[in-house]
């Protein structure tokens, strides 16, 4: 794992997996997709970056793995966690809702959106299970808001594995698509153990 101190001293960490899944999309991105990407998550992250620093709570390191980016320690607001999707969402907005000629602009645009949509299940590591798990323990006793959440993550496990074969077999989605699904699945399982 190679480690590098950035800027405020947040350490940034890439990790074999991140290298190994960036070298396969690049190897089988024909349209420069793989690039548009891995900008889309760059600028989600720094969403959250910028909240948590302008909150004065900077984490403790980035971490790039297999899966994409995490941020790990500090402690991030409700705020700081829906910064990463709500620049994802203003992309969108700005490249696919304005006219633009370019149809790597477009696409872009269609990137960040996916990119915010994936983001908010509640599910593992992701922005949404930290929202969802905020708003829980504001709500309910730590008791129940943490068997609600285990809940509605079992549940979007059920509905989201299913569909994404679903897409994959009715010609929605290619095969990669399916086994990044079950890769993610897998990380984030193993991560728990």
């Amino acid at each position: 794992m190679r480690e590098h101190r950035g800027a405020f001293q947040i350490r940034l960490e890439a990790g074999f997996s991140f290298f190994a899944v960036l070298g396969f999309m690049i190897c089988i991105d024909r349209g420069g997709t793989a690039i548009l990407c891995m900008l889309s998550c760059l600028m989600h992250e720094l969403g959250h970056l910028a909240v948590m620093l302008a909150e004065n709570r900077p984490p403790e390191r980035v971490r790039l793995y297999g899966g994409g980016m995490h941020i790990v320690g500090g402690s991030m607001s409700f705020p700081a966690a829906a910064a990463g999707c709500a620049v994802n969402v203003l992309l969108f907005c700005v490249f696919f809702l304005i006219p633009w000629e370019s149809r790597e602009l477009r696409l872009f645009g269609v990137i960040n959106l996916l990119n915010a949509a994936f983001n908010l299940l509640p599910f593992g590591e992701l922005d949404g299970k930290l929202m969802l798990d905020k708003a829980l323990i504001r709500a309910f006793p730590p008791e129940k808001a943490a068997r609600y959440s285990s809940v509605c993550e079992k549940a979007v496990t059920a509905a989201v594995l299913p569909a994404a074969v679903f897409l994959v077999f009715s010609g929605w989605l290619n095969i990669s698509a399916l086994i990044f699904f079950f890769y993610i699945f897998a990380v984030e399982i193993l991560e728990k153990i």
